[in-house]
């Protein structure tokens, strides 16, 4: 019961935030702390995330729920989960404190890889239900199952009616090599890290404790905690609603493909979409 109630609080807010926000905060976000960068509608934030959800959830040949993990897994897995979600609260809470600057995406990467490398170490476990898992979708499903909500997400979010401006024209002051510099540390800082992390890591091992959507929602609060610096010098309510909003209902997208296809290909094109997709223009111009 704790479980679905804790599940039920984490749904509300993400649930709450775009509905603060449309009622308070006006029709449009910022969702980058970039001041070059255009502020996105809030409808069509909310579009894509709905419709990315609806079509993973269409999609044939998905995997079932995991299994849970048997009795004698469970206590050091638990443990590694722990020393995880420990990770995912002390980033945030390290940056808060210290505002690293140039120095955060080397804390982050020592912290996401060697820190939960560390964490694995300490508390070895012979589970290997993630890899046994994946195996129960086809290889070809494994491919094409992640595509429509992919396609179907980037267009409301970035092409549609719904778009809004895409006006990248502020970054024009950077040269393109500046520009692919900083759109290839964003990969692997962001693309990679974070989503070997948070999904392939964390979130796996939060289904096999607890089931798939406690681990999902879990998963995307502290995937949008750690966003929180991020955004712009607004209201601390307004910070808190955006960083639910978007960071937190892409987290629940990217939650829920990686549990129906366990594809971390598909994973990384999504967050990579989601940081560099509207610079395409300018990296290929």
């Amino acid at each position: 019961m704790p479980r679905r109630i804790l599940t039920g609080i984490g749904v509300a807010l993400l649930i709450a935030a775009p509905a603060a926000l449309a009622l308070f905060g006006g029709a449009e976000v910022r969702t980058s702390a970039d001041a070059e960068a255009p502020a996105k509608p809030l409808a069509g934030i909310v579009a894509a995330t709905l419709v990315g959800l609806l079509l993973v959830r269409l999609v044939p040949l998905r995997l079932p729920a995991m299994p849970a993990a048997g009795a004698a897994e469970r206590p050091a897995l638990g443990r590694q989960a722990a020393g995880l979600v420990g990770i995912a609260l002390l980033l945030p809470a390290v940056v808060l404190a210290v505002d690293p600057g140039i120095w955060y995406a080397p804390i982050k990467l020592l912290l996401f890889f060697g820190g939960a490398a560390l964490v694995l170490r300490c508390w070895p476990t012979q589970w290997r239900g993630g890899r046994e898992h994946r195996r129960a979708v086809p290889s070809r499903w494994y491919w094409l199952g992640p595509l429509p909500a992919l396609v179907g997400w980037a267009y409301l979010l970035y092409y549609s009616p719904l778009a809004g401006s895409q006006d990248m024209s502020g970054y024009r002051q950077y040269d393109r090599v500046y520009l692919l510099a900083a759109t290839l540390l964003t990969f692997v800082t962001a693309s990679l890290a974070e989503e070997i992390f948070y999904r392939a890591l964390l979130q796996t091992r939060l289904e096999a404790l607890y089931g798939r959507w406690p681990a999902i929602v879990a998963t995307s609060l502290l995937f949008a905690l750690m966003h929180v610096h991020r955004i712009g010098d607004g209201p601390l309510w307004q910070t808190v609603a955006v960083m639910l909003a978007w960071n937190g209902g892409f987290g629940l997208l990217a939650g829920y493909l990686w549990a129906r296809h366990r594809n971390i290909w598909a994973i990384f094109a999504l967050h990579t979409a989601v940081n560099s997709l509207s610079l395409l223009p300018l990296l290929l111009g």
